[in-house]
């Protein structure tokens, strides 16, 4: 109990010199606490890189922001809880792209078994590949924007994300497709239709 205890009281003064920019105080924190920290997030996490990245912004949130934390009980159940917290937050995104991934696959599917010509049909197949390309969360907020038919603020608060960044993401998926791709009237017609962008949100915000 007194060798706990202790340790306890070895932290706390750790993170009290923390809290004053103490640099080499965040090391010891940071060397003392990495690996096992790790392995906690192994635990819930498959892969080594994302089991890396939450317990690094753990640590980076920690410095940043080391004026404003407070710990209320030991350092140890806070870095444990942090970690856990944000496992947590990459386990929901994990759920959300697997949600919209299958949704997406479901609409190209309803959407190939339309009668195209030749030409439009290679047309959707680019888009496809474009839309398939964009990078994973403008993906999914494309997604949830068109597909799903959700509002912005609704994407943000489900994504944790700003407004800004919603759309931010939705423009940017227009903007590829309309660089990548010359549409027919016809499917240019038929697929933004079936994306919804004549609601009055994306008139106001999109210029195909």
């Amino acid at each position: 109990m007194d060798t706990l205890l202790n340790d306890v009281l070895i932290d706390r003064r750790l993170f009290e010199s923390v809290k004053a920019g103490n640099g080499n105080a965040f090391e010891s924190l940071f060397h003392k606490y990495y690996v096992v920290l790790c392995n906690y997030a192994a635990t819930y996490l498959d892969e080594r890189v994302e089991v890396e990245d939450v317990v690094q912004e753990v640590f980076v949130y920690l410095w940043s922001q080391r004026e404003s934390v407070v710990i209320q009980n030991s350092v140890k159940s806070y870095l444990y809880s942090a970690v856990k917290y944000k496992v947590l937050d990459v386990l929901k995104h994990r759920a959300v792209e697997r949600s919209h991934s299958q949704l997406l696959t479901e609409f190209w599917e309803d959407l190939m078994r339309t009668t195209y010509s030749e030409e439009e049909l290679f047309q959707l197949e680019q888009i496809r590949k474009v839309v398939d390309g964009l990078p994973a969360q403008c993906r999914i907020v494309f997604t949830m924007s068109c597909l799903d038919g959700k509002k912005y603020k609704e994407i943000a608060e489900e994504l944790q994300i700003s407004v800004n960044t919603v759309k931010s993401h939705v423009l940017k998926a227009y903007r590829e497709i309309r660089e990548h791709i010359v549409l027919t009237d016809k499917v240019s017609v038929l697929f933004f239709w079936f994306f919804r962008v004549y609601s009055v949100e994306y008139q106001s915000n999109i210029h195909l």
